[in-house]
């Protein structure tokens, strides 16, 4: 059955501490862009994940740009009972990922449109010049979840 997914599109996989803000700060500046957070999250039904979003339209090269968090932190307390006065209440996190076969990849850089406009290898060079920049690689071949990335 062939792939009904046609849109062509780069994604670099991101690994580093920075906040998604942060990170955005650093794109722009090395890379010339202008990322900006949407108004929403992505979000699936299924999850309980939101995902950060920033996005750049560059309108002179017919390219777009995302920045898109992989990894959502889920706080939720779940209430102990015991046979005492008192009720006790655990906070727990639960990791969720956006691409669950990348689980320590914390960003996703996502170009679209890009048919030899851009050299991936020189973008790759830029962003491995952030000093906050733990690693970066492509993750186009062998994308499972390739679907959750459709729509932005």
């Amino acid at each position: 059955m062939e792939d009904s997914f046609s849109e062509e599109f780069s994604l670099l996989a991101i690994h580093t501490d920075l906040e998604d803000f942060r990170l955005a700060y650093f794109l722009n500046k090395k890379l010339g862009l202008n990322l900006s957070r949407k108004e929403f999250d992505l979000n699936f039904i299924d999850s309980k994940g939101n995902f950060s979003v920033f996005e750049y339209i560059d309108k002179d090269n017919f390219l777009k740009w995302n920045l898109i968090s992989n990894i959502y932190n889920h706080n939720f307390t779940t209430n102990i009972t015991s046979n005492d006065l008192f009720e006790l209440s655990n906070e727990l996190v639960k990791k969720i990922n956006l691409l669950s076969e990348y689980k320590n990849v914390n960003f996703l850089l996502k170009l679209e449109n890009n048919e030899n406009q851009v050299d991936l290898e020189d973008i790759i060079k830029e962003i491995k010049n952030i000093p906050q920049i733990i690693t970066l690689y492509n993750i186009n071949k062998d994308l499972k979840n390739k679907e959750n990335l459709i729509f932005l």
